[in-house]
């Protein structure tokens, strides 16, 4: 069995390294291409930061470091909204509470509408405050009643948890999410431990250096420095709901109020509702020498995160988009720009995991592997369990990445007829499915279903991973080892 088992992993993996070894020299041509200094890339998957790059020189021939530091300007958004939704979640704060009882902006302070304000509407931009005041802050509407990005909203709130708790934000963030998750190279101001060789420098769009802001104030909405390992990791947090309990992390999830072009602001975060039921929670920034943006995937526990450090940054956010999250960045870039999009992988020498060529080598084998896929599949969908029995292997091993292994035959026909009989129907993801010999044994399966349930007609169903290996017995091919991903 652990052989088998091996040599699944090592397919996976090979995979894996083919997929990142042909995508790297096409992100490096795509940086020189668009005169980008620095780009930072990390990637989550299975709710974990799986992979971390950084390219570009951070000085005249010297490569950045896997660590270098980004000002990620409102990225520093997200932070922010977690210190409070995890005071909430302690029972500390209260996101509808009036902020009054705390602070009030001499500028506002004639201004009954000061009543309104809430941490709610700080989270989803409904305070009415312009993004930042000109010389005096005031009100464009009644707080709660429509959305108006604002950074002035953020430093509202800053101040007002400042009066509660005597602690700037930078020490609650510190003993909330920095010092938890390890996030040792993130600040919300420049102090002695800030290595500045490691700093990736801003330029405008010509390439020239802007002159390097190095804050010594804090600010809840711009300027957090941090590197792509730390806010991955803080990412990858947020989207399992670290220290927030059930009913903060659906609100900090729910469409508070809509934004622009069919996208809602939750709590810290814009959310997208794609058109087959996922969604992505998602934040970006931008200011001099600064364009770094990010995207959560909570039901697939997916993510990228994308740092650069020049005014048109940008450039390449479309091609790496759709590069790594496919339909869901084809999608996302077509809501932003309200156009189709204009970059094909198909037309790139860069290929992902799920959009590698596949051309079986075995086609004999390939067709018989998809008849027998389809022929146990057919039975599972009729409820047919005597003829699933026919096709599993006595000595049948079902690995669920939630439910844990199986080993008995008859217990998984049991759990069959009680869970899935009339209630459950699968579907296979047309053009998904590889195949591969296993030399001496039969064939390993590997594609994408979905799982569609009877009983609620109206749920999504997410495309989910699948392996199983064929033995081959004399001509009769039954299943030995499932290994099911959700």
């Amino acid at each position: 069995m652990k052989n088998y088992l091996l040599l699944i992993l090592l397919l996976l993996n090979s995979l894996l390294l083919l997929s990142q070894n042909n995508i790297q020299p096409e992100l490096e041509k795509w940086i020189k291409e668009n005169n980008i200094p620095v780009l930072g890339l990390g990637i989550i998957d299975k709710g974990k930061l799986s992979k971390i790059e950084v390219f570009g020189d951070i000085k005249p021939n010297e490569k950045a470091p896997y660590n270098t530091l980004f000002n990620v300007a409102s990225l520093t958004k997200p932070i922010t909204a977690i210190v409070a939704l995890k005071l909430v979640s302690q029972g500390k704060w209260n996101l509808d509470e009036p902020l009054i009882n705390y602070w009030i902006d001499p500028d506002i302070k004639n201004d009954s509408r000061n009543q309104l304000l809430t941490t709610r509407f700080v989270l989803s931009h409904q305070t009415g405050f312009p993004n930042w005041r000109d010389s005096k802050l005031e009100f464009m509407f009644i707080p709660g009643t429509q959305y108006q990005y604002s950074g002035e909203g953020y430093e509202y709130l800053r101040r007002a948890l400042i009066s509660k708790f005597k602690k700037s934000l930078n020490e609650l963030a510190t003993e909330l999410i920095f010092e938890p998750l390890k996030m040792h190279d993130t600040n919300y101001i420049w102090d002695k431990n800030t290595d500045e060789a490691r700093v990736a420098l801003g330029f405008d769009k010509k390439g020239n250096a802007y002159k390097t802001y190095k804050p010594q104030t804090e600010n809840a909405a711009d300027d957090v420095l941090t590197t792509i390992k730390d806010y991955g990791t803080f990412l990858s947090s947020v989207m399992a709901g670290k220290d927030l309990s059930d009913e903060v992390f659906q609100e900090m999830q729910s469409n508070q109020v809509a934004s622009k072009n069919g996208k809602h602001f939750g709590l810290g975060f814009e959310k997208y509702d794609f058109k087959h039921g996922n969604y992505a929670l998602s934040h970006g920034g931008t200011d001099k020498g600064v364009q770094t943006i990010a995207f959560i995937f909570p039901k697939t526990k997916q993510g990228i995160l994308i740092f650069t450090n020049i005014d048109d940054g940008y450039k390449v956010f479309e091609k790496i988009l759709i590069d790594y999250l496919g339909d869901y960045g084809r999608e996302i870039v077509e809501i932003e720009t309200g156009q189709k999009a204009q970059y094909n992988p198909e037309n790139s020498t860069n290929t992902t995991i799920d959009n590698i060529p596949y051309n079986p080598v075995d086609k004999e084998l390939y067709a018989t592997i998809l008849a027998k896929d389809k022929e146990f599949f057919d039975a599972y969908n009729l409820c047919d369990l005597e003829k699933q029995a026919m096709i599993y292997a006595d000595n049948i091993e079902f690995f669920h990445d939630k439910g844990g292994l199986m080993t008995s035959k008859q217990g998984i026909m049991d759990g069959t007829e009680k869970n899935i009989c009339g209630k459950v129907t699968r579907t296979l993801i047309n053009g998904s499915v590889e195949v591969y010999a296993i030399n001496t044994y039969g064939a390993v399966e590997i594609g994408y279903h979905k799982f569609y349930n009877n009983q609620e007609p109206n749920a999504e169903s997410i495309p989910s991973k699948f392996i199983i290996m064929w033995h081959n017995e004399n001509g009769n091919w039954k299943i030995t080892k499932v290994i099911s991903l959700h």
